[in-house]
Parts: C-alpha cells; sequence; structure tokens
C-alpha cells in the first residue's frame, strides 16, 4: 500500500509510536512521518507509505498551524511540561498585554535556537540523545518563519497563563518561541499544552484517530482512509497519464505529450515550474501518482518512478529521454 495518511496523534505517545503502529497495521515497513511531534502535543501527524515515501521531500516547506498554551514563571530543560523544572519566578505581575508587547519581536523572520531535546544531530548525534544523558550541547541558531502569532486567551496568577494561535515555517520549534518569549518577558516560559490544526493540506477536521485507524485496517479498507495524493502536494502541477502509456512509465521507456490526456497542457507546462507529477486512477477509482517528471524543451526526465513493478529503473535518476 502506498499513499498518505492524516493521523491525529494522542498526547503521551511519541511520532515513532504512531509509525510503528501503521507500519504493523498496513504491512508496509516503508512508512514515515512528514514532520515529527512532541509526545506532549497531538493533532495532525501526516504520515507517508511505501514508495510515496520518495515524495516526502516535495512536502517539507509547508506551513503549519498550531493552537498552543504557555505557562509563565516555569522554565523547563526540554520546553514543554514533559521536562525538569529548571526555574520558577513569580510572574503575577505580567498581564497580557506585556504578552502582546513581546510578541512583536516574534513575527516575520526569526533566529531561532533548537531545544535540547530536538532531532537535530550536533557532532553525529541527536540533540535529544545528548540531553538524556545529561550533556549540554548547542545547536547553531536558525533563521525560521513565524507567519502569526497571536494572543487568544489570558489567565493571570502567580504563574499566568496564555492561549495562543500561531502559523510558522518549516523548522520552526514552538518550545523554543515559548523559551525565547518567556526570556524577553524576564520570567521565563514553558508549552503546556501542543495541538498542531494544520500540516500543509493535512487538518485536524480530515484527520483520523488510531481507533479509526484500527477498524479500517481490521476491516480491510486501510485505503479508504488514505488522503488523497494530489491534494497532498499542492505546489506541483499534476498531469493524468494516459492509460496506454503506463507501460512505458513502468519500464522506464520515454515519454512524449501524447502519453498524457491533455498533451497540449504537456507541451505548454513551463520548465522553470520545476518537476510536475505524472498520476492514474487504479481500477479501483483510486488516484496514484506514478512519477515525478520533468520537461527540459524536447527532453522529458524522469526524477523518480513510483510504480512497483519499475523497482529497477526506479534509481536511474537524471536519464534523458527524447521524444
Amino acid at each position: 500500500m502506498d499513499g498518505f495518511l492524516n493521523v491525529l496523534k494522542p498526547s503521551g505517545v511519541t511520532s515513532h509510536d504512531v509509525v510503528l503502529l501503521v507500519r504493523s497495521l498496513s504491512g508496509r515497513s516503508r512508512t514515515g512521518h512528514l514532520g515529527t511531534l512532541d509526545p506532549l502535543a497531538r493533532g495532525v501527524l501526516p504520515l507517508v507509505l511505501g514508495s510515496y515515501r520518495r515524495l516526502s521531500e516535495y512536502c517539507l516547506d509547508q506551513d503549519k498551524r498550531y493552537l498552543a498554551e504557555f505557562v509563565f514563571g516555569v522554565a523547563t530543560d526540554s520546553g514543554d511540561l514533559d521536562g525538569q523544572i529548571v526555574s520558577r519566578k513569580d510572574a503575577g505581575f505580567l498581564q497580557a498585554g506585556d504578552v502582546r508587547e513581546g510578541l512583536k519581536e516574534f513575527t516575520g523572520a526569526v533566529s531561532q535556537e533548537p531545544p535540547a531535546f530536538s532531532a537535530l544531530k550536533v557532532r553525529g548525534r541527536k540533540m535529544y540523545e545528548w540531553a538524556r544523558e545529561g550533556i549540554s550541547v548547542r545547536h547553531q541558531p536558525r533563521t525560521v518563519q513565524v507567519h502569526e502569532f497571536r494572543l487568544l486567551r489570558w489567565t493571570g496568577g502567580p504563574t499566568p497563563r496564555g492561549l495562543f494561535s500561531m502559523e510558522v515555517g518549516r523548522g520552526t520549534y514552538v518550545r523554543s518561541l515559548a523559551a525565547d518569549l518567556g526570556e524577553v518577558l524576564g520570567v521565563g516560559a514553558t508549552v503546556s499544552y501542543l495541538l498542531r490544526e494544520r500540516s500543509g493540506p493535512f487538518t485536524l477536521q480530515e484527520a483520523h484517530t488510531l481507533g479509526e485507524i484500527r477498524r479500517a485496517a481490521k476491516e480491510g479498507r486501510l485505503d479508504g482512509v488514505l488522503f488523497d495524493p494530489l491534494r497532498a502536494i499542492p505546489r506541483m502541477e499534476k498531469f493524468p497519464i494516459a492509460p496506454s502509456a503506463l507501460p512505458k512509465v513502468i519500464h522506464g521507456v520515454g515519454l512524449c505529450d501524447q502519453d498524457f490526456q491533455d498533451p497540449g497542457a504537456v507541451s505548454s507546462y513551463d520548465p522553470e515550474r520545476g518537476p510536475f507529477l505524472a498520476y492514474e486512477k487504479d481500477p479501483k477509482g483510486m488516484t496514484r501518482i506514478v512519477a515525478v517528471v520533468s520537461s527540459q524543451g524536447n527532453d522529458l526526465k524522469y526524477h523518480k518512478v513510483l510504480t512497483r513493478e519499475s523497482d529497477r529503473v526506479a534509481n536511474s535518476r537524471g536519464r534523458q529521454h527524447r521524444y
């Protein structure tokens, strides 16, 4: 089974736990996620199964939307309440207006140091591996994009809490946003609740719980809960291939514009837009991406061939085909 799966991850389990479950249910060992969620977090966790894992690189630059609660006056080593508390301060003086003023520093291009408990590598090892051994390492700060960061609700007290809505670009750590905002306000802060509402085209409303996925697998209808693959990669153009041309893809034979259902659209496609997706409808009426192709003058270039029968030519990147 090849496809994308929009999972509603519960709090208290790791993203890897979810991947292992879906691997077991689907029988596809080649299953991965398109952006991890912390154990404390819940919400949208897009997975990619089978040969579609080779499409992951086209899904990584998509923005994400979160609903998060920060508790102020508390700082932890992990940036959320799953970690060990490293400092406590009375933040009872803090007001919602102070927080909104502090947020002005955290929109647009923001320099951010990843948290100690992250999967980024330092000296060949993941940062959380160092952290679990009590070894402090730091990753070079990175510039990330924060498109929106708003305070929705404020609850005062010695350790006040704020509920925030945010839309961020690739590689942004909400835990680092909390820690940095707390530092700017002089009291420290950590994440107490985190919900990913959207990851690219994958939304909370369309996500499937683990229970729903288990039932679908038990009833033999797991393919019925897969996410539309054409929607999963919205920034790429898609062209339906003619059924008679599918064997050419399977065997790595060069394509021409007449091999597509809309030859004119393929022949006029602007190569500057990058590669496009070639897809078909299988006998069940489901959409299947069969190849990633680019147009270069009178040439078509296979970047990736995804049909199972073509494993022997799937690695033939860079091969040029003449009309």
